[in-house]
């Protein structure tokens, strides 16, 4: 099995996540098993990753774990094999590849290279670390899950509505997954309005996963290109899962432009799932939540208002219960809520991440505000409920990942060799670069010196 050791999310615009996997060495044998990983989540997907022994080389491949019926999930993504003594091995025995906008579909759930890498060049170029395993990298980047469907357009009007002035006969898309939940998308018709000045109201609804509030952001575009788009928009969805309906100024026949069927695309950006804790602001026994992320796992959220400014505290209460010889990377976003507004949200600094192994208790993640406690604590702030002087919390839960060899290991020497590599690449190549300007603007001075002489000659008068 290739197993999941280290996690790195860049932070850049394309959101590209680094998955490494420790490979057993045996995948280079003849007649070896194919080498398959265990489920991780990217982009809202599960995936999976195997490796494939065929005569002469070994096959990479990314399969979607999730696919669903009119979902297409685009991505790029790229395969290398770690070096243990140069990162330049990595070109020159060309045993890295870049696949650019792939598109899975339950059609197409499998992107690779069957002949990724030679076996004898692996063992020739010393790609065998320490332990006998090959490391390997997985990038993956710029992901787009786009569902796409035709709803037919009813040829009656429609006669019931509900308490909203619209149409009880919606129409409504299959399911679809995403965020490892299911989602539809329906469409409510104005009935109360004529041809010309109806309208349609889209609601998106969460069919799954109801032990959690969740914050969604998505796009929908009604019609061919053009006809409507409604930019990306965020929604938190509660426990019911109904999302809260958008109005469209144009009726179904107009969006279809007359069709049959209207053409319905939803652009899924992102969805988060939310824990609500509630925890007061001046008594001390009463300044702690206990709250569940969605694997299910314990965690307690403390309010400290000793200090000048407001602190909270966050405890993994089932950190006894992360399997030996692990660790679990959790990574979460903090937001206080404001009064009057439950949408309204002030987002602390973060997000905020830790690594996790197995022990007895937590110590604790601080996390520090810039509100000071005398505006917690006024009787008009507000951040405190007037009833009973609570202040309401969104834990946001980002990512969570179990990598195998919690305690640094050799595979990690590997990683900072190539980083001190790299500098002395750099650093050499700034040098060089120094001295070429040097010579550059030694030659300007030069040409210009000759170029002042040659003008003062020229303009010399001959003496009589």
């Amino acid at each position: 099995m290739a197993k999941l050791c280290r996690f790195v999310k860049l932070h850049d615009r394309f959101n590209a996540q680094v998955y490494s996997f420790m490979v057993p060495g045996k995948v280079l044998r003849e007649f070896s098993p194919d080498v398959i990983s265990k489920d991780f989540v990217y982009g809202y997907q599960r995936w999976n990753v195997s490796f494939v022994r065929s005569e002469r080389h070994i096959g990479a491949f990314l399969k979607l774990q999730t696919p669903s019926q009119g979902l297409r999930c685009r991505l790029d993504f790229s395969f290398t094999i770690i070096n243990k003594e140069h990162f330049t091995k990595v070109r020159v025995t060309n045993v890295t590849f870049i696949e650019k906008s792939c598109e899975f579909t339950p059609e197409t759930t499998v992107f690779g290279r069957k002949t990724f890498a030679e076996t004898e060049d692996l063992l020739a170029r010393n790609f065998l670390q320490d332990s006998g395993d090959l490391l390997l990298e997985l990038e993956m980047r710029n992901i787009h899950n786009i569902y796409e469907c035709f709803m037919r357009v009813p040829k009656e009007p429609h006669t019931g509505n509900n308490r909203h002035g619209y149409s009880t006969d919606r129409l409504e898309s299959t399911y679809f997954l995403f965020g490892l939940s299911d989602w539809s998308v329906s469409l409510f018709p104005d009935s109360s309005s004529t041809e010309a000045d109806g309208s349609v109201a889209v609601q998106l609804q969460r069919h799954s996963s109801f032990d959690h509030l969740c914050c969604v952001r998505y796009r929908v575009i009604l019609g061919d290109e053009g006809t409507f788009d409604s930019g990306d928009l965020e929604q938190i969805l509660d426990t019911s899962g109904i999302g809260e309906p958008f109005t469209v100024g144009a009726s179904v026949s107009r969006l279809s432009r007359g069709r049959s069927t209207l053409r319905v695309k939803v652009e899924m950006i992102s969805v988060v799932y939310v824990s609500e804790a509630s925890v007061s602001a001046l008594s001390r026994s009463k300044n702690r939540a206990h709250l569940y992320d969605r694997d299910k796992q314990a965690w307690m959220l403390e309010a400290d208002t000793s200090g000048k400014n407001l602190c909270f505290k966050l405890y993994y209460t089932d950190i006894s219960h992360v399997p030996r010889k692990f660790s679990r990377y959790v990574s979460w976003h903090l937001r206080l809520l404001t009064r009057g507004n439950s949408r309204a949200a002030r987002p602390l600094n973060g997000p905020f991440n830790k690594y996790y192994v197995q022990q007895e208790l937590d110590e604790g993640f601080t996390m520090k505000t810039d509100i000071p406690v005398e505006e917690v604590t006024d009787p008009d702030s507000v951040y405190v409920d007037p009833e009973d002087r609570r202040l309401a919390v969104y834990v946001e839960w980002l990512e969570s990942h179990l990598l195998i060899t919690p305690n640094y290991h050799s595979h990690d020497d590997v990683i900072r060799l190539h980083k001190h590599q790299m500098t002395r690449e750099i650093m050499a190549l700034q040098a060089e670069n120094y001295a070429l300007e040097r010579q550059l603007y030694s030659y300007q001075q030069s040409i210009a010196k000759k170029d002042s002489r040659g003008r003062g000659d020229s303009f010399d008068l001959p003496q009589k």
